[in-house]
């Protein structure tokens, strides 16, 4: 209908004289309109005339597309408010339409004054019917796609319903398993919830009271059904390979404890060990339909097994040889040249659609430096002084307590600032753009390929800069003087940020450019050029997945050749780790599943959100977990594992396996990391050097999955296409948006405690192997804070515990003179006494606000206890340990952006993460459930402990 009434008003104005009303809307002044008439005033009087229904007709059809998306579209809620603010532009476009064509008719009789204004009330017409007419011609479109699509839709959700109700763990899967599987509702709703699209959403209900602890654990400590709360739990903190190596040793120290484990919650590096263990533990069956893998059995990387000496081997999982290297300089480049070349080509075609825009509606004067209009900056004027009345009229209902008129008034100011700014953009920034870049721009066409060239060479080498910069800390030990000046210790970090500030301002400078020259001479390019460039445009953009051109396929395979293996018996006996292979489907809902003597893994990641309404201040990312039940996090909902891989497309479908599971928990380097600098993440997004990826949100599924669902809602995307990176590029990151970009778990909380403690464990095991070589663990105080702020639990760690952590706490190692009367000889352990701690495991606290009750109906009580296993120095620890760390200053705080490790240092990190095992598994009860000889047992924080037995690298201890 809305088409009919715009083709008749089409038709009526085709059958009028054909004239340039155009340019007598925009002549400004009486000498250019009458030169522009001549002696076809009558002509132009008839065209003026049929132009009246034509403003109707159009003014009719858009309001009608308008009013039809919002009763058909199940929209959300700033949906909504665009489709409010559409019809009003239509309707303030037709009152300055018609407002434009009385002052024309008036003029054309003899009159002078009424030119200027009628340009000017065009300009503000033209600029209204350009912003809305283009949506309203995009939500038609969408309403007769999903209209068409919705019945084939309705069918495949059905049949994929009746498929994942019977769909069995094949292809490779195979091992006990202690439960078959998840028996849940398909969707798990966030909370608190509202109705989605017709209020904000989530949100929290007006007049509620404060957060207390025990509202803060209501809301907080949601998971999953299936997830009870259980007596022992770990997690292990990010880090890289670092924390990978440590993560090994501890968990092999604690394997029979992990037996009685419920959860073990892994975060970015110690998700490689976790996920390498989980996939061993997975590996039997056939692969590609070659030889037979044996079961992985309860041993799977323990010291001197095929899978420890495998990930041994390949510790710098990143490159390692020249082959390697050259692929991941390559993966790098391909990742740069294919983001900027899309952005270079939305920009060139945005610039063919302005210069063929301002020719068709001449805005803008290229003859008048440096191309401004003189109606339209006096329309600007008038919008922004427009604006400033009905501030001042905002203010004075404010004083008189009128809430109404307040909040109309401040909607009507609002609206006013943003239609001034973007006129101010289309007629005054725009075209000064395309005047300085015709002035500027004067490079021929092979100095202009030098000059992006440049541009390129630039930023690829800040990105390898950005991502592979080790720590302020191992650069103060690699220069001396670091030591003795601040200046010279906070180069580096200085210099890191100025770089990526100067290519970022190149890069913009460059874009600007470009689009300035397009706009410039793009109406002049050859007609192949002007048609294939938006076709090209379009087909790459809507057939390339944003995840896979970026570096995440890339890093996932990388470790997935490191630590994916399963044991593999050849037939003369000899057992091999046998790696798993790329593109072979690890599904998580089967190879995630938990194994007899081995705990429920739970990878932790986060959710970017945009905004603070719903993330914790300051991250601007909520918990997003990943495991063979349930996919997702308390603030944006659940969704079965199982359910989502058959419901999903398999582009997208490759992103819920175990590796990439494992990367996406690991994905550091993301054009959205919490509270890192906005710098970095959107040099890291125009680079294509991003990790993590977006997956789909579990609080709209839902709406979506339901019997008898809107067919208007939005469907599941089935692939991540151009907008996704512009959305990466932006930070623009919605909270009911039907993809989530999922990144790294530290993006959230570095150590895995937070998420541990709401699913509710009575005794939680930490360890920490976060880095950091300052006085404080700061992953330890900051996840403390955020499961106080979050969950409402308390931690308390004693005072003459948390100082044991402190470097510099433990005894000094002076070595005794060889004669008695021997004068005093520098002390050569004296800097490693400043880094020794005087103990690597202390005990806390844990107090819930309710009480926890396990799988069985037991109440287990309010209060836990929390064991935390710190990667740091500690007197007693084995000579070979010691003497490593003497001669390497940065161990055990080595740089995370430094991931090539050699076997030694490999061997020096599991050897460590074995000792804090060791010590770690004294204080747990033993399988009688008494503790273990030399342990605290079930003393408080702060009860003296024993001397620890000392087990090492390869024996001997100092004293």
């Amino acid at each position: 209908m809305a088409l009919a009434v715009f083709g008749a008003g089409l038709w009526i104005r085709h059958r009028a004289p054909a004239v340039d009303d155009v340019g007598l809307q925009l002549a400004g002044d009486a000498r250019a309109a009458h030169t522009l008439v001549g002696d076809r005033t009558a002509d132009f009087r008839t065209a003026l005339t049929a132009d009246f229904v034509l403003i109707g007709t159009y003014t009719v059809s858009t309001v009608l597309a308008f009013w039809l998306s919002g009763r058909t579209i199940a929209v959300r809620m700033r949906h909504s408010s665009l489709i409010v603010y559409g019809i009003g532009a239509v309707v303030a476009a037709c009152v300055c339409a018609v407002t434009e064509k009385l002052l024309l008719l008036h003029a054309l009789s003899g009159a002078d004054w009424p030119f200027a204004w009628a340009a000017g009330f065009a300009t503000v017409k033209w600029l209204l019917l350009v912003v809305t007419v283009p949506v309203a011609a995009v939500l038609v479109a969408v309403v007769l796609k999903r209209a068409a699509f919705y019945g084939c839709a309705r069918r495949r959700y059905a049949r994929e319903r009746a498929r994942h109700r019977t769909c069995v763990c094949g292809g490779g899967h195979g091992g006990d398993t202690t439960d078959s599987g998840p028996d849940g509702p398909d969707v798990v709703a966030p909370w608190p919830v509202m109705a989605w699209g017709r209020r904000r959403w989530p949100g929290t209900a007006r007049g509620a009271p404060p957060r207390s602890r025990a509202a803060r654990w209501e809301n907080g400590s949601r998971v999953p059904p299936g997830r009870e709360q259980g007596g022992l739990g770990f997690c292990v903190s990010g880090g890289g390979i670092r924390s990978a190596c440590v993560t090994l040793g501890a968990l092999q120290a604690l394997r029979p404890q992990l037996g009685r484990a419920r959860y073990l919650v892994s975060v970015s590096g110690g998700g490689y060990t976790t996920g390498a263990l989980q996939l061993a533990l997975a590996g039997t069956g056939r692969s590609r339909g070659e030889d037979r893998y044996r079961a992985g059995s309860g041993d799977v990387f323990m010291p001197g097994t095929p899978e420890e000496d495998h990930t041994r081997r390949h510790s710098k999982y990143v490159a390692e040889g020249a082959g390697q290297w050259l692929a991941a300089i390559g993966a790098v480049l391909r990742g740069l040249l294919a983001s900027l070349g899309l952005l270079t080509a939305t920009l060139l075609v945005l610039g063919l659609a302005l210069s063929w825009g301002y020719h068709l509606v001449p805005l803008a004067d290229p003859t008048r430096p440096p191309g401004f209009r003189g109606p339209a900056l006096w329309a600007v004027l008038a919008l922004l002084c427009c604006a400033a009345v009905f501030w001042f009229l905002w203010l004075v209902s404010l004083c008189l307590a009128r809430q109404f008129l307040s909040s109309v008034l401040k909607k009507t100011f609002l609206t006013l600032v943003v239609a001034g700014l973007l006129l101010a953009v289309v007629a005054v920034v725009l075209p000064a753009l395309e005047w300085a870049t015709a002035r500027l721009w004067t490079l021929h066409a092979p100095a202009t390929a030098l000059s992006g060239g440049v541009v390129g060479l630039l930023t690829y080498v800040t990105v390898l800069a950005g991502t592979t910069w080790r720590r302020i800390e191992s650069t103060e030990h690699a220069v001396e003087s670091a030591r003795r000046t601040r200046l010279v210790r906070t180069l580096p970090v200085v210099g890191k940020y100025l770089l990526v500030w100067a290519v970022l301002a190149v890069v913009a400078a460059a874009s600007l450019l470009i689009l300035g020259g397009a706009i410039h001479v793009g109406r002049t390019w050859p007609a192949a050029v002007q048609i294939g460039l938006p076709v090209v445009l379009c087909a790459v953009a809507l057939s390339l997945d944003q995840t896979w051109t970026s570096l995440h396929p890339f890093y996932r395979a990388r470790l997935t050749a490191a630590f994916a293996v399963r044991r593999k018996t050849d037939p003369d006996g000899e057992q091999l780790a046998a790696p798993y292979e790329f593109d072979e489907p690890t599904p998580l809902s089967c190879y995630g599943r938990r194994h007899p003597g081995f705990p429920q893994v739970v990878f932790a990641a986060a959710a970017n959100l945009s905004g603070a309404d719903r993330t914790p201040p300051g991250r601007h990312a909520v918990s997003f977990t990943l495991s063979y039940d349930y996919v997702g996090g308390p603030d944006v909902g659940y969704v079965r594992t199982d359910v989502l891989w058959n419901r999903i497309r398999p582009v997208i479908r490759k992103d819920l396996t175990v590796e990439s599971a494992v990367a996406v928990s690991g994905a550091a380097f993301a054009s959205a990391m919490g509270r890192q600098a906005r710098a970095f993440q959107t040099l890291f997004a125009i680079s294509n050097a991003r990790l993590g990826t977006w997956l789909p949100n579990p609080g709209v599924l839902g709406a979506l999955w339901e019997e008898g669902a809107d067919w208007g809602l939005p469907p599941m995307p089935g692939i991540r296409r151009l907008p996704y990176l512009l959305r990466e590029v932006s930070g623009r990151y919605p909270l009911d948006d039907r993809m989530l970009l999922v990144t790294d778990g530290g993006h959230y909380e570095n150590l895995g405690l937070v998420e541990l403690l709401r699913h509710g464990v009575a005794t939680a095991v930490c360890v920490d192997a976060s880095g950091g070589s300052g006085a404080f663990a700061p992953a330890l105080g900051e996840a403390i804070a955020l499961a106080r702020e979050e969950l409402g639990v308390e931690i308390r760690i004693a005072r003459e515990d948390w100082q044991k952590l402190v470097p510099g706490s433990a005894s000094p190692l002076t070595p005794q003179p060889t004669q008695p009367t021997q004068p005093p000889a520098p002390n050569p352990l004296a800097a490693l006494d400043l880094r020794l701690s005087a103990d690597s495991v202390v005990e806390g606290e844990i107090v819930y606000p309710r009480a926890l009750v396990d799988e069985r109906g037991r109440t287990l009580g309010t209060r836990g206890r929390l064991i935390v296993a710190r990667a740091t120095l500690t007197a007693d620890m084995p000579y070979t340990l010691l003497a490593y760390a003497q001669a390497n200053r940065a161990f055990p705080h080595d740089g995370t952006s430094d991931q090539w490790f050699d076997s030694r240092r490999f061997d020096a990190y599991q050897a460590l993460g074995h000792w804090i095992g060791e010590r770690v598994a004294k204080l747990l009860p033993a399988e009688g459930g008494a503790p273990r000889n030399g342990s605290r047992g079930a003393a408080g924080p702060g009860a003296e402990q024993q001397d620890p037995v000392h087990h090492g690298w390869t024996g001997g201890t100092l004293s």
